[in-house]
């Protein structure tokens, strides 16, 4: 007995291991699709603000099942007739196409996706900002929170249900505000835990091979750091830092603007550069420009890579003239040696551009004046697209529209580790956009409930606070659980992601976020709040957790003056005593700027070195546990 049972045993030992192995290549199959599920419905609904643009209001529908519904407060739209027709009405005003002379950007941001447990379906919360214009008319605002259902088929995924609750909305002339006894606001599709988890714990029916798990990894990252690389290029171009944003382009770059020509090389790229100033920042500039809603594709092989996205300029200078931007900007990226992104060509559509005080329904040239350094040294296909003249028309999003890559096309080699790696991109973004929606209606218990048990968050002008506990009791003795307010809401959106994983360790990494929020009143016009976060983002028990929150403000506005009316020290009048210091007893020190230092200017912290050259920036930022002591990374 005792010898048959040693040779079951030995029979039984060798067949485990496949079976375990088998069972691994089924969990790793579910994650690669899983993951690459999310990355295609955020791309399916940053396509939807583009097509937005051109009211394309057909091909808007087209993105919906056939049964979708869209459920407003005043009554329920079905089908993707009465979808197209609904848009049509309310965001074409009864026009198919958005003419010459009217803009109708819808700017979709910040996303909380979740997965149904078998993957078939999910949910995704968004902030929607619409700026809307006629020349020489109307021109508006409108704030809005969408719950949207997503549903996949041998279709793709589709878009099931959509309800939208307003937030607030105005004239351009008046500014945005809300009605407190009608206000709206959104349920929580996901609770801290969920935001955190991201990928279900399912095993797929037909496991695929570990090498092409590895290389659907490879793309999936390589994805995201062609995301990154444009990215970087705004948070430099914010800050003017030149040498970083030509290390960024190839050697044989080319820039081409829609009506006016084309620019070459590095030596072309800092040309180009000059017309939104000189190197560095004034005291008084604001150059802030958000890189918003991008679509990224990956070429098969993994040499090339297109993001399209749309920048939004809010420049100026104080006690001046500020100005806005709108421009639609597509992105050839190529890989060099190291493997890097860098970006071979550059093509920007400038839509619309507008002085802060007149708005946008009195427009200037879309197109930033050119200085003398910067006229273009070679001609363009490219035809303008400023509104006031032309119908805006979303042009064709392919490898045909660019000019290839030279050289023969690399084998795609799989990175290790490239599928949790790709993962950490998606559960940094998640769980601190969470954070902002949570923020919105002041739940304290479900904000501290995004951070790791030994987490740290940084509260303004107070002090850095360490542990879960700590980080909800410093919000509750700030804010006290009386819950939102609704003749006051704040819309913290964050958006541009920025992430960097920890070379040794794919469950932690860095991520900057930019923050656009606006602020909306029951009994005036709004105001606003720009700034940087610098989040540090792990992976415990399976759930992505806020490890650290680090938040720079850089301005504090109100909407009558704008950005470049800001009152010097202005945002200083938010200091607590030095009674209410001692009492919240912060475990430490905020370690940058107390206050918005705007028209200041001041160094900004960047986790991140330049992504193609290295090139450490003026300050770099470490991973910290909160007391003020770097930690191995």
């Amino acid at each position: 007995m005792i010898r048959l049972l040693a040779i079951v045993l030995l029979i039984g030992t060798p067949l485990a291991a496949p079976a375990r192995a088998q069972d691994d290549l089924a969990l790793e199959t579910a994650h690669l699709e899983d993951l690459t599920s999310i990355r295609q419905i955020k791309r399916l609904q940053a396509r939807w603000g583009h097509l937005a643009l051109a009211g394309n209001w057909q091909e808007m529908a087209a993105m919906a099942t056939a049964d979708a519904r869209l459920v407003t407060r005043y009554g329920e739209i079905t089908g993707r007739g009465g979808i197209a027709a609904w848009l049509k009405t309310v965001e074409g005003r009864g026009q198919d196409g958005i003419p010459a002379g009217r803009m109708n950007a819808r700017l979709f941001l910040s996303p909380v996706i979740t997965l149904a447990a078998d993957g078939q379906s999910a949910t995704g919360r968004w902030h929607e900002i619409a700026m809307t214009a006629e020349v020489g008319g109307e021109a508006g605002w409108l704030g809005v929170t969408h719950v949207i259902d997503y549903r996949k088929s041998g279709e793709g995924w589709q878009i099931a249900q959509i309800r939208p609750y307003e937030h607030f909305e105005g004239s351009y002339a008046d500014g945005w505000s809300h009605d407190a006894e009608t206000l709206e606001r959104a349920p929580y599709h996901y609770t801290p835990d969920e935001a955190g988890e991201l990928l279900p714990e399912r095993h797929a029916a037909q496991p695929l091979s570990a090498d092409r798990i590895a290389k659907g990894g490879t793309q999936l990252l390589l994805q995201s750091l062609a995301e990154n690389t444009v990215a970087a290029y705004g948070y430099y171009l914010d800050r003017g830092l030149y040498d970083d944003i030509v290390d960024l382009f190839a050697e044989d770059a080319t820039i081409e603007q829609g009506g006016e020509g084309s620019w070459h090389g590095k030596d072309g790229a800092r040309a180009f550069l000059t017309r939104f100033g000189g190197p560095g920042l004034d005291t008084g500039e604001l150059n802030d420009r958000p890189q918003l809603m991008p679509m990224v594709s990956v070429a098969a092989d993994g040499s090339s890579a297109l993001v399209r996205n749309v920048e939004l300029g809010m420049t100026g200078h104080h006690g001046g003239e500020g100005q806005w931007q709108l421009t639609m900007q597509t992105f050839l990226l190529r890989r060099d040696e190291a493997g890097h992104w860098q970006i071979a060509l550059m093509h920007r559509n400038p839509i619309m551009r507008a002085d802060y005080a007149a708005g946008w329904n009195h427009p200037l040239p879309a197109a930033l004046p050119l200085s003398a350094a910067g006229e273009p040294t070679g001609t363009t296909r490219l035809g303008p697209v400023d509104f006031r003249e032309i119908g805006y028309a979303i042009p064709a999003l392919g490898m045909e529209i660019v000019t290839p890559a030279s050289g023969e096309a690399q084998t795609l080699a799989p990175i290790p580790d490239a599928l949790a790696r790709a993962e950490a991109f998606d559960g940094a973004a998640n769980v601190s956009n969470a954070y902002g929606y949570y923020i919105d209606q002041f739940d304290w218990p479900a904000t501290a409930a995004l951070f790791a048990e030994n987490g740290w968050k940084e509260l303004s002008y107070i002090g850095t606070f360490v542990t879960r506990e700590h980080v909800l009791r410093s919000l509750t003795q700030r804010y006290g659980m009386g819950g939102p307010n609704d003749a006051f809401q704040a819309i913290h959106q964050k958006t541009q992601p920025y992430v960097t994983v920890l070379p040794d360790d794919p469950t932690r990494a860095f991520v900057r976020t930019r923050l656009f929020q606006f602020n909306s009143s029951s009994s005036g016009p709004g105001s606003w709040i720009s700034g940087i976060y610098e989040n540090q983002i792990v992976k415990e028990d399976g759930i992505w957790r806020i490890h650290g929150m680090d938040l720079d403000y850089v301005w504090l506005g109100d909407y009558a003056t704008g950005w470049t009316g800001i009152e010097e020290g202005a945002s200083e009048r938010f200091a607590p005593s030095p009674e209410v210091l001692a009492a919240f007893a912060a475990d430490a020190p905020l370690r940058g700027e107390v206050f918005a230092p705007y028209p200041a200017i001041r160094p900004m912290g960047f986790h991140f070195s330049n992504p193609v050259s290295g090139r450490a920036p003026e300050v770099q930022l470490q991973w910290s546990d909160g007391y003020g002591n770097k930690t191995a990374e």
